[in-house]
Order: structure tokens, then C-alpha cells, then sequence
């Protein structure tokens, strides 16, 4: 039997209300799991006015200091609310995404909040957030609300490996927080009139097997878990996904289904589109 205690929690601050609600988010699960939590901050050296020769001078000093005590000021607001999570703080040189990227590779789980973008684009991610689930060495888990405590843990699954190990994190998650963990499976696209009853029911049939095998693995890993099983059918495959999501407390997918791409197409909708929070399951990349 696996579990999610003792993981490594990461998560990027950047001193907005989301990131603060990626923090609240991550120290929740790091108390009830035994984890530990490291929050990060990325900051390049800033260009700032000119010297007598017409050269950009650089000043290391003011906006380090600034993103230190930014940094400094969300783990003491963590260590107040959460005295029993280990807590620590670094900032790194460097661009957003590239910082991530490369801590994501030596860490259990990243976690990343999410910027709205006004009305019209406000189920946008913010670029960083978006970015990093490309390339990322460890699951994200992309952040919108803090509140989000009831309801089951949903897993959409495919049978490919990457749906496989989304399983295996979401089974996790379940086991950690005592919730249901309901595994789904997706049929894309109607039957057409031309379609005759027996690939109907033999399509059917696959994708029961399919929603069976992700239930076994996932009773495998906790078999005290109550795992629940529904098959969905909708338009596509990111639509089915989001569906079946509303009102779960965590939505966890792979990076990619049956696909080859380095992010697939169903992952990238998903994550885009969510209302709620959503982890993306990628172990490597260089897949």
C-alpha cells in the first residue's frame, strides 16, 4: 500500500490572492499528510536607470531584498496558521517558469496557482502556471480556491500509463483526505445512426474494461479506499472530464493519454477550462 505522507510539497508564491490560495491549499494537505512545505519565489536581476557612460546599471539589492521579505512574509503567515507544518523558503535566480521547471524535477508535488485574466479571459491560466505543465518533472497540482473541501477525488482514465500513474496519485489523495475516489472513463462523441448495435455494445464493453482495470489498480494501491467507477459519454474527451468534475474536491488527470505528444491535447483543455482545482500526473520529462 503507497500513501501520500512524508512527500516534498512545493509550491510557487508570487505575493498574488491565487498563489496565497496555492499556499493555504498545499499547507492544508502538508498537515494532514506529515509533509513538508517549500515555498518559492523567482526573480531576475532588474535593469535600473543609467550610468555616466549611458550603460544600464544593475542594483541587486533593493528588489532581492523585496522578494526575500515577500517570501519571508508568506512562510511566517504559513508557520502562524500552520504551527505543526514544517515550513521553509528560497528564492531562486531566475525566470518563473524555468525556476519551476527545474526545482519540479527534485520534488513529490509542485504546486502552482492560477491568475485571472478579466472577464472574458478569466478561465485562463496565468503563462507560468501554463507553461510548466509542458515540462514539468513531478505532478502540478493547479490551484483555484482554497475552499474546495468536500466532494470525492475524480480520476479520468484511459489505460495508458499516464492515466494509470493520475490513478495512483489520485488514490493517494483520496486515502489522505478519507474522501471517495471515483474513477471515470470518457466515450468521445455520440454513436451515429449508421452505427449498428454490436459496436455499440463492443464499444461499451472496452470501456468497461478500461473504467475496470483503473478501479483494480486503484483498490490495489489502498484497498481500505472505497473507489467508485462511472463511465461518461460526451463531445469530447476534456468536456466529459469537467462534467464530471463539478463539485469534486480535486479532478487529477495524466499529462497524456494514448497519445504521444509531450502534453496532450485533453490535458491542456481540461486544465484551461477547469472551475476547480486539478492535478496534472507527469513523473518525467523525457518521456
Amino acid at each position: 500500500m503507497m500513501g501520500f505522507a512524508g512527500q516534498n510539497i512545493v509550491v510557487g508564491y508570487d505575493d498574488t490572492t491565487a498563489a496565497m490560495s496555492a499556499v493555504r491549499w498545499a499547507a492544508e494537505l502538508a498537515r494532514g499528510t506529515d509533509s513538508t512545505l517549500h515555498l518559492v519565489h523567482a526573480w531576475t536581476w532588474p535593469l535600473l536607470g543609467q550610468g555616466v557612460s549611458g550603460m544600464p546599471v544593475i542594483d541587486p539589492a533593493g528588489p532581492r531584498n523585496q522578494a526575500r521579505r515577500l517570501l519571508d512574509d508568506a512562510a511566517e503567515r504559513v508557520a502562524a496558521e500552520f504551527p505543526d507544518v514544517p515550513v521553509s523558503a528560497e528564492l531562486l535566480s531566475g525566470m518563473p517558469r524555468e525556476a519551476l521547471e527545474e526545482i519540479s524535477g527534485r520534488t513529490d508535488l509542485l504546486v502552482v496557482g492560477t491568475r485571472g485574466l478579466g472577464a472574458v479571459l478569466g478561465a485562463l491560466l496565468g503563462s507560468v502556471s501554463r507553461g510548466i505543465l509542458h515540462d514539468a518533472g513531478c505532478p502540478v497540482a493547479v490551484i483555484r480556491s482554497d475552499q474546495f473541501r468536500a466532494g470525492p477525488v475524480l480520476s479520468g482514465y484511459d489505460g495508458s500509463e499516464a492515466a494509470g500513474e493520475a490513478v495512483d496519485e489520485a488514490a493517494d489523495l483520496a486515502a489522505a483526505w478519507g474522501v471517495v475516489l471515483r474513477v471515470i472513463h470518457v466515450q468521445a462523441g455520440a454513436q451515429g445512426s449508421a452505427a449498428s448495435v454490436a459496436e455499440a455494445w463492443s464499444a461499451g464493453s472496452r470501456s468497461r474494461a478500461v473504467l475496470d482495470e483503473g478501479v483494480a489498480r486503484a483498490t490495489a494501491r489502498h484497498p481500505d479506499l472505497e473507489v467508485q467507477s462511472r463511465m461518461v459519454e460526451d463531445r469530447t474527451v476534456a468536456e466529459g472530464l469537467l462534467n464530471a468534475a463539478a463539485g469534486a474536491r480535486m479532478l487529477v488527470i495524466g499529462h497524456r493519454g494514448l497519445s504521444r505528444g509531450r502534453f496532450g491535447s485533453t490535458a491542456h483543455a481540461t486544465v484551461l477550462h477547469a472551475t476547480g482545482n486539478v492535478t496534472v500526473v507527469r513523473q518525467s520529462p523525457h518521456e
